[in-house]
This record gives structure tokens, C-alpha cells and sequence, in this order.
């Protein structure tokens, strides 16, 4: 099938408008993706939040470790102290020094280490005779320690209550 040509001067006509009436055309921005630069900026701040976090925690662990470090060396101090107090003690309970210092001042060892056993019923009657001050009396016949009766000797001896 053939199709008849038509002349220039026709189509020139057809396309040719009016300069009045044309179309301006304008150009229209493409949508802008901005969510790369949101991430962006939230991926900095994360990550400059992240490192001020490490170097406050940083900080606080030297200074931490610092107060610990003092610590241990007063720990150390007080125990070489408590030590040295120790042996000083340890010296002044010995018996050799104890018998040199009662020898400085006049005493003699003693002859004898025997306790004086009482007869139940003689203390009963002297405690009916002075009559009961208070409870300790009653202590006297139930407590038969001898090393707690020993004690209470020396300190109705040296003045104490």
C-alpha cells in the first residue's frame, strides 16, 4: 500500500502555531531523597555520642583506680603497723622479760601454784553470816573455773570492782 506524500509546505503548516500560544516548558525538580543525610548525621551523633561515653568512662575508671592505688597502700601501711605492734607485744607478754621486770622490782617467784579448795558448807555458812549483797555470791558455788577465779583474785587484788 502506497501513502501519498504530502508536501512540505503542508506539514510546515500543520506543526507551525502561533509563537503567542506555545507551551513554556519548565523543568521540574526530581523528588530529593533526604534520608541518606538523616542517617548520616544520626550514624555521627551515635557515634560522637559513643566516644564521649568511652572517654567519660575512661576518666572515671583512672581516677577510680587511682583512689584504689591509694587504698592499698594504707591497707599496707596499717598492716606493717599492726605487725610492728604485734611483735611489741609479743615482747612485752614474754616471760623471760616479765620475770626481769618483777626482778627489778623485788619480787621472788612464788613456791607453790596450788589453789585452796573450800568446803562447800563453810562457804554457805559464811555467806548465811554476811548475808547475800547481791548475785554474785551464788556464782562463787555454781562457777568452779579456776582460771576465772583466778582472774577475779588478781582484780579484787589490784583495786578493780
Amino acid at each position: 500500500m502506497a501513502v501519498p506524500l504530502r508536501s512540505s509546505t503542508e506539514s510546515a503548516r500543520r506543526t507551525a502555531e502561533p509563537v503567542g500560544h506555545r507551551a513554556s516548558l519548565k523543568l521540574s525538580p526530581a523528588p530529593r531523597r533526604r534520608w541518606p543525610a538523616v542517617l548520616g548525621s544520626f550514624a555521627l551523633l551515635v557515634i560522637l555520642a559513643g566516644m564521649l561515653a568511652a572517654a567519660v568512662f575512661h576518666t572515671q575508671l583512672a581516677e577510680r583506680q587511682i583512689r584504689i592505688g591509694v587504698l592499698e597502700r594504707s591497707v599496707n601501711e596499717e598492716r606493717e603497723r599492726f605487725d610492728e605492734l604485734r611483735h611489741r607485744r609479743a615482747e612485752l607478754r614474754s616471760p623471760v622479760r616479765l620475770a626481769a621486770a618483777a626482778g627489778a622490782l623485788g619480787m621472788n617467784p612464788g613456791d607453790t601454784g596450788t589453789f585452796v579448795e573450800l568446803d562447800p558448807w563453810q562457804l554457805a555458812q559464811q555467806l548465811a553470816a554476811a548475808g547475800i549483797v547481791d548475785d554474785q555470791s551464788r556464782d562463787v558455788i555454781i562457777d568452779t573455773d579456776p582460771l576465772e577465779q583466778f582472774s577475779d583474785v588478781k582484780r579484787v587484788s589490784a583495786g578493780q570492782p
